[in-house]
């Protein structure tokens, strides 16, 4: 089944939705995968678009191989499950990011996790998160992710602090019981309107914690 939809971006300088199709995708009882499509992008030529698609097709098929690798895991007679739901696409004045919002339960353990794939907008490229970082916060420092994932963002000892400020400030998020979390995980980020976000990872003894955090733009 897909479904047309359209986004907002309350805080994007550009006031035209993004409009995208989104299908669903059940390969077994355990198994949940959506698939999005562009139609069309503010500020994104259609050659653009096309290229955007061909990464959010990738994306998918991603997933799909994650999945079976958690399937292939699980133990007999215990519960597991993959779900990859689309969760938003949003503009900034440079950047498209295409937000999934994906739910696990591999090998008895559990994790809840966001991931975005973020395009600039003039050529459809996909864009690193280190390459995102370094544009909208040219000095603020970040350190090597502690996991292989290459798109994994470990802050530096200021910068985190500068996270847990501006989340209170904007966000009106403030409890002390995340800072350590805050100041030691590694994050999934995009662009949304003005702010870069960042999405921590599934700790379960911090589970509370995770949701979405923001730094202003320098």
């Amino acid at each position: 089944m897909a479904i047309t939809l359209s986004a907002t971006q309350a805080q994007s300088p550009v006031p035209a939705p993004v409009r995208y199709k989104v299908s669903d995708g059940k390969p077994s009882a355990n198994v949940s995968i959506q698939t999005v499509t562009l139609e069309a992008v503010p500020g994104m030529n259609p050659k653009a678009v096309g290229k955007a698609n061909a990464v959010l097709t990738a994306a998918a098929a991603s997933f799909a191989r994650e999945a079976r690798q958690c399937g292939a895991a699980a133990v007999p007679g215990r519960p597991w499950g993959f779900t990859s739901a689309f969760d938003k696409a949003v503009l900034a004045d440079d950047y498209l990011s295409v937000v999934f919002a994906n739910s696990t339960v591999c090998a008895g353990s559990p994790d809840e996790e966001k991931e975005a794939r973020v395009f600039a907008l003039k050529s459809g490229a996909l864009v690193a998160s280190t390459d995102l970082f370094k544009h909208l916060l040219p000095g603020a420092k970040i350190l090597n992710a502690m996991r292989t994932n290459k798109e994994l963002i470990r802050l530096g000892e200021e910068t985190a602090a500068t996270l847990i400020d501006d989340s209170k400030a904007i966000l009106k998020i403030d409890d002390e019981r995340c800072d350590f979390y805050l100041k030691t995980s590694s994050y999934r980020i995009w662009a949304d309107g003005k702010h870069l976000i960042f999405y921590p990872e599934f700790n379960q003894p911090y589970s509370f914690c995770q949701k979405e955090y923001l730094i202003l733009p320098e």
